[in-house]
Order: C-alpha cells, then sequence, then structure tokens
C-alpha cells in the first residue's frame, strides 16, 4: 500500500511539474498585437530629370556642335547613366524625338511626340515603360514667343510597383533672344497659366511634378512657389521664416513637386558629355511618394483628363 502511495505520489509531483512548467511557458508568451509589426505603407522612389537637349536646327551643319540627330544618343546614354524614369524634355525636336524613339525602342514612352502638331514633340515628356504605365495624357497651352500659344505636355502615370498616380506637366517658357525680345510678360503670363494648373490639380491629393526650361532662376521659384503647393527638387531653393531664399541658382531648368514630396540626390550635371550634348545642365533628382502621404493616388477611379489645350 504504501508502495502504491509512492508511486501516485511520484505521478502527481511530475504532473505538477509539467503544468508549472506549462503555466511559465504561457506566461512569456506576449500579445500577438505587440509582436506584429504594422506594413510599411507601399513607397515608390523614382528619378526625374528636367533635359533641355537643345534643337537639332540650333546645330546646322557646320555649326561646332554636333548634329541634333549625334547629340540625342549622347542624351539618351546621359538618361541611363543616371538611371531617369521620368524626364520632362525641352527642343526635343522632331528628327531627334525619332531618332530617340529607335533607339530606346519600346523601353521609354513620350508624349506628345508626334501625335499633335510637329513641333510639339520638343516638350515631351518621356516615362521608362519598366516604372510606369500611361493613364491619360493631355494638354496645357501657354504663352511662347510674342505671346503665341503652344501646347505643353500634362500626363497622369501609373507607378507599377505600388500602383500610386502621379501627375507629371512639362514646360518651356520664352527667352530673351536676339530675334524674340523683351517677353519678360509672356513668361509671366507662363507662369501664372503653370501655377493655375498646379491649384487644379493639388485638390485631387494625387503627387505633382512640374519640369521645365522656365528661363528665369530666383523669380520664378519665389513665385510659384509662393503661389501653388510646390517645392523645388533643389535644396538650397527654399524658404525661411515665411521668405523666399531661392540659394542663388545658376540653371533656369527646374523640377518641383507637391510640397510633401521629399527629394535627394539633387544634381545639376554639367560634365563633358552633357556640354557636347546641350548648352543647359541636365536637372536630375530622386523624389519619394507614399500611401500614407498620399493616400488618394491608390484611387480605383483615376480623375477625369485635362481638356486637351486647356487655357487659364
Amino acid at each position: 500500500m504504501g508502495e502504491k502511495l509512492s508511486r501516485v505520489s511520484s505521478v502527481t509531483a511530475a504532473l505538477a511539474v509539467l503544468l508549472m512548467t506549462a503555466l511559465l511557458s504561457v506566461g512569456v508568451v506576449e500579445p500577438a498585437s505587440s509582436t506584429t509589426r504594422r506594413a510599411a505603407p507601399p513607397t515608390a522612389t523614382f528619378t526625374v530629370s528636367s533635359f533641355n537637349v537643345l534643337g537639332a536646327s540650333h546645330t546646322p551643319p557646320g555649326s561646332s556642335r554636333a548634329s541634333g540627330t549625334t547629340r540625342i544618343v549622347w542624351a539618351k546614354q546621359l538618361l541611363d547613366q543616371h538611371h531617369v524614369q521620368v524626364a520632362g524634355f525641352q527642343e526635343m525636336q522632331a528628327v531627334q524625338y525619332t531618332k530617340f524613339a529607335q533607339i530606346a525602342g519600346s523601353s521609354w514612352a513620350l508624349y506628345p511626340g508626334l501625335t499633335m502638331l510637329k513641333r510639339d514633340s520638343e516638350n515631351s515628356i518621356g516615362w521608362r515603360t519598366d516604372t510606369f504605365d500611361l493613364v491619360w495624357a493631355s494638354s496645357v497651352k501657354i504663352p511662347y514667343f510674342n505671346g503665341s500659344l503652344r501646347s505643353m505636355p500634362v500626363v497622369l502615370l501609373r507607378e507599377k510597383s505600388t500602383g500610386m498616380l502621379a501627375y507629371f506637366a512639362n514646360v518651356h517658357n520664352p527667352a530673351d533672344t536676339a530675334t524674340y525680345r523683351n517677353q519678360a510678360k509672356y513668361r509671366a503670363e507662363a507662369t501664372r497659366m503653370e501655377i493655375a494648373l498646379q491649384n487644379q490639380l493639388a485638390p485631387s491629393g494625387i503627387p505633382r511634378f512640374l519640369t521645365g526650361d522656365m528661363n528665369e532662376r530666383a523669380s520664378y521659384f519665389c513665385r510659384v512657389t509662393k503661389e501653388a503647393p510646390l517645392k523645388a527638387a533643389r535644396p538650397k531653393s527654399t524658404w525661411v521664416n515665411g521668405v523666399c531664399s531661392a540659394g542663388s541658382p545658376r540653371a533656369v531648368d527646374w523640377i518641383l513637386g507637391s510640397t510633401e514630396v521629399p527629394w535627394s540626390s539633387y544634381i545639376e550635371d554639367r560634365s563633358a558629355l552633357v556640354a557636347k550634348t546641350t548648352d543647359h545642365p541636365m536637372i536630375i533628382g530622386d523624389a519619394t511618394i507614399d500611401t500614407a502621404t498620399f493616400p488618394n493616388a491608390l484611387t480605383a477611379t483615376p480623375p477625369a483628363p485635362i481638356v486637351p489645350g486647356t487655357t487659364f
């Protein structure tokens, strides 16, 4: 009998130990909610460029520079070198567009290209097709030399890895030249329209980008970022305590984006290859967008296109 009781006590003790171990094990397990990390919001970083490629008509045979079709091959090399995924071109004349399309093949798409007037190819927006899909493409008209209206492209693209939407507009404002003097009032009117476009798009909550040869430096930056919700990719151009601090920009070429967009890796490339390709620096910056900042960028129903040829 004593032996039986001893065995029962041993079994009871063993069960008690197992039970205690189990309870202790349960006690150290943290609630699932504290160990589960929240998924990061979808984020996309891409490289944007504003690139005046110097129109072919500026370098006819016998000039000091190579032909436009030769130089556009170098321009494509620069796009590849900087891993550019969206570019606002200026002065990409029809023969340069045709050559670019030939060498880029299906890796790049451009608008308007040659789908509108021949001269409208000059200010095409281009994007890498492995990074973006076109949702819609349209145009706005702004004053160019002596106030003649020129179509400038606006596209809505969808970034492939996240599905996020983004607007891109590209412009070229008139310069003062030997042939066309005193163009300041037309630049001012073009700038007003560019501001109006940004203010029209801003309520959508979709990130916006503006590239272009504005033919103005500090004055353009200060006006456009005061009157529209935009921020320059150039880090030295900013606002301090409500005062515009453009930071003595050398270039008349700009990349701007929605004020919430963070920029990095800004470059004004003036390398030897750029210098023989064009008479402008190549402007480059990396933009990052995410759905926490721009939840509307994942909308299932994209905003309706701007009516082509809109003026403000």
